[in-house]
């Protein structure tokens, strides 16, 4: 005879945890829940990175890191937006040469491609605490913002060394979602600053003599920033390091 469904008892996150065999991976254990209740966002990622980085299977056979590698490839998605800008404003050569509707559709492809590079990495994110922390910090819309991440982009001569404000106010296609950032060898405001093009073997020397680099550290300061919203000796709230206004 089947049981009323009013007489079924639910059972406790305990009793299922037991049932279930035990924990899997991506379960939140009790201190990760407690500092969800507590609202100590700063403490609540630290926890998390940290428990990321003494898991076994993160070791030197991974680099360069999954993380690592998505913000790459956030890099050469907001490279692509920024050129796409610069043609469409007419500081490329190729308007000159009648090939920037060619170029254009180059780039189209690029952009199509690298985001689904974005959501294959994505989607490796260790399921748990880095991808909780990532989707944490990566829901502010505005997270690029990071007071960190604008110093770093001046120290590189980008746009917020300038005041000029295109890293906040870049005009985004809305198809160009990933193009939200700072400044690559791409943009146009940067390019007219300096004054100089730069020779695309060099770009490519540079971009990748930096990755090999970063490739090498599971904690580099601007991807933990980029990635987990975290920065050493701080323990302010991460959201409260986004200078920019309210969208």
């Amino acid at each position: 005879m089947p049981f009323s469904s009013r007489h079924e008892r639910k059972p406790s996150r305990g009793r299922a945890h037991r049932k279930a065999g035990g924990s899997m991976t991506g379960d939140k254990d009790i201190w990760e829940l407690d500092l969800e209740r507590s609202g100590e966002i700063n403490i609540l990622q630290r926890y998390r990175l940290r428990q990321h980085l003494r898991r076994p299977s993160h070791d030197d056979s991974e680099r360069p890191f999954i993380s690592h590698r998505l913000y790459f490839i956030e890099e050469d998605l907001r490279e692509v937006v920024q050129e796409e800008i610069s043609i469409k404003e007419g500081l490329d050569v190729l308007e000159k040469c009648g090939k920037e509707k060619e170029r254009l559709d180059v780039l189209n492809t690029k952009y199509w491609l690298l985001e689904r590079q974005w959501w294959h990495y994505h989607s490796c994110l260790e399921d748990g605490y880095e991808l909780r922390g990532f989707e944490l910090w990566r829901s502010h819309p505005k997270w690029y913002m990071h007071r960190d991440l604008i110093k770093d982009c001046a120290s590189r001569q980008g746009c917020c060394a300038r005041g000029c404000g295109c890293c906040l106010r870049r005009k985004i296609d809305p198809t160009r979602a990933f193009g939200v950032g700072h400044c690559t060898f791409e943009c146009g405001c940067c390019r007219r600053a300096r004054g100089f093009e730069i020779p695309e073997g060099d770009k490519i020397l540079l971009k990748e003599k930096c990755r090999e680099e970063i490739g090498k550290l599971p904690t580099h300061r601007i991807v933990r920033v980029a990635i987990w919203g975290l920065v050493g000796d701080s323990y302010d709230n991460p959201f409260d390091m986004i200078d920019a206004p309210p969208s």
